[in-house]
């Protein structure tokens, strides 16, 4: 009976802690498109929308607050104003700063007090993606947050968020929320969005005819 009883309690823990697990917020623009921007590492984001989507259908829906967390390459103090959002569902808080990101914080989740955040988003980490893909020397990333209200977002659904401005380039972005059970969702370094120079396709458009132009009026000069 002994026996049957400590097994009982270990399959119980096992329970709990996969219970507990955390889970995950993918970014993107949409979510899960784009191809890597850094080896097999982060997402591409639109410097004016994004949308966050809990992966697992069938997961529970998340409390209130959802967060959106974006760093600004550079950006050391408040001076900065996030833009404004607007919500596909709910609503959202003005951005919060909440300070300077640098080499010694750590990752983001525990440099703003979460508790279970995946530990990947860290400052060297966000430096180096953003040194490769744009080519910025980030000494630091101002770290504003949204509070994001009555999304409903539940397991493979998504929320999607529009900036009243465009976001700086070199902006990271994750989220990171709570069901009720408390299994934290947060975003991997894999998953998290980062705005980037990737030209627009009117302006590859519009420079592609540009060369087509210059093409024309160098042949006909030269037939001339």
């Amino acid at each position: 009976m002994k026996k049957l009883s400590l097994f009982t309690c270990a399959v119980f823990l096992l329970l709990v802690s996969i219970a507990q697990a955390a889970g995950v917020l993918h970014l993107g623009s949409p979510p899960n498109s784009g191809a890597y921007l850094y080896g097999s590492e982060v997402r591409p984001i639109s410097d004016t929308n994004l949308g966050i989507l809990e992966n697992g259908t069938g997961s529970p829906t998340l409390e209130d607050p959802l967060l959106l967390i974006i760093g600004v390459a550079n950006q050391t103090d408040s001076t900065y104003s996030g833009p404004d959002i607007t919500l596909s569902a709910g609503s959202g808080s003005d951005a919060i700063y909440m300070g300077n990101f640098i080499s010694t914080s750590g990752e983001v989740y525990s440099f703003l007090g979460l508790t279970g955040g995946n530990n990947s988003n860290s400052f060297a980490n966000w430096a180096a993606a953003d040194l490769a893909v744009n080519g910025i020397y980030a000494t630091g990333f101002g770290i504003f947050v949204y509070e994001l209200n009555d999304t409903g977002i539940t397991g493979g659904a998504r929320v999607d968020v529009t900036f009243a401005s465009d976001l700086a380039l070199g902006t990271f972005a994750v989220a990171y929320g709570t069901d009720a059970r408390g299994k934290v969702y947060s975003t991997a370094f894999t998953e998290s969005g980062l705005t980037t120079q990737v030209p627009e396709p009117g302006t590859l458009l519009l420079f592609g005819m540009g060369l087509l132009g210059l093409g024309f009026f160098g042949r006909k000069k030269i037939s001339q």
